[in-house]
């Protein structure tokens, strides 16, 4: 799982290739072993939206009754899924003008894992609850309910395709900064050169 802490703690770090743009990705498949930032998101973004799939399709297991769900069973899901309509889109907030480069390419990537997990969250929400109200209303009707409220959202608000970080950009870019999004989502991997140069002490010394 991301950390939403920003990219200039431990670790190596990734050179963002500056000039980069959405004519740059290779396309969602083609991007998910190359071991990017994008590819790697991707790759966490197919087995988080495989999850609710497999809930759906266990869910006649876990409720028990088949029965016509009252009408209140089915009412959260309203308020939930709008909250999530409301919320996504306006997130992440607008980023500060003025940084350099690659502080603004670090703040760029750590707001976009950011806003990524939150929409997701945001939406997933209205799906899991189906789940609870399909048992209290001893349907599995609500569930699917849910699901199709839910399920959509997830796609459009967290799914990294170039569409989808294209308006992530356009939200970060929407006071005037230049967030150079593409050119850290598209950085290739640091090598094993560069990690293992990261972790050598100061100085050249061995560790003790």
């Amino acid at each position: 799982m991301y950390s939403p802490k920003t990219p200039d703690g431990d670790g190596p770090h990734v050179a963002p290739v500056f000039g980069a743009g959405p004519g740059d990705d290779p396309g969602y498949l083609a991007s998910l072993g190359r071991g990017t930032e994008l590819g790697r998101m991707r790759v966490m973004m197919v087995f988080l939206l495989a999850a609710p799939v497999l809930i759906l399709g266990i869910t006649p297991l876990i409720v028990q009754g088949g029965e016509n769900a009252p009408l209140w069973s089915y009412l959260p899901l309203v308020p939930a899924a709008l909250g999530a309509l409301a919320v996504g889109p306006r997130t992440p907030r607008a980023m500060a003008p003025g940084a350099d480069p690659e502080t603004a390419a670090r703040t760029a990537l750590m707001m976009f894992r950011q806003a990524v997990l939150l929409r997701f969250a945001l939406a997933e929400g209205v799906i899991l609850m189906g789940l609870p109200l399909a048992m209290a209303g001893r349907s599995e009707l609500v569930f699917v309910a849910g699901f199709a409220a839910g399920y959509p959202l997830l796609v459009w608000l967290a799914l990294p395709t170039r569409g989808g970080v294209e308006r992530l950009r356009r939200r970060l870019e929407s006071r005037g900064a230049e967030s150079h999004l593409w050119a850290v989502l598209l950085a290739a991997p640091p090598s094993a050169g560069d990690a293992s140069a990261d972790d050598a002490p100061p100085g050249g010394g061995t560790p003790g």
